[in-house]
């Protein structure tokens, strides 16, 4: 199970908007012919929680909005059951979270919904 924690405030912003668009982004995906991502939205009063199973195309979006995090100054986690470490995934996940991060997925990555971790 893969795990992204995305708090509601960040200091003194408040990120309702940030969360909402990622929100509608993954509700898109979900639908998307090719893509179908699988998941799960979570809401506490401090965090939001995305939550997916164990493969790669989930995995690579879960990492994009974590880079999109990161790029914002926002503090999320990112687990896969537990921590992961950057450094020990799949090269092809990583690039295609980059990519998935600053624009839309190429076709090429939809065969990661196959890899299962």
């Amino acid at each position: 199970m893969i795990i992204l924690r995305i708090p509601r405030k960040a200091g003194n912003k408040d990120l309702r908007e940030f969360i909402l668009n990622q929100i509608k982004k993954f509700r898109r995906n979900q639908k998307r012919k090719y893509i179908l991502l699988e998941g799960e939205i979570a809401y506490s009063n401090n965090y939001v929680y995305f939550i997916f199973p164990n493969r790669g195309l989930e995995l690579a979006f879960a990492l994009s909005l974590y880079l999109k995090c990161q790029k914002h100054n926002i503090p999320c986690t990112l687990e896969l059951s537990k921590p992961i470490k950057m450094e020990e995934l799949p090269a092809e996940i990583v690039e295609a979270a980059k990519q998935w991060s600053e624009r839309k997925l190429q076709r090429k990555y939809y065969k990661l919904r196959k890899t299962v971790l």
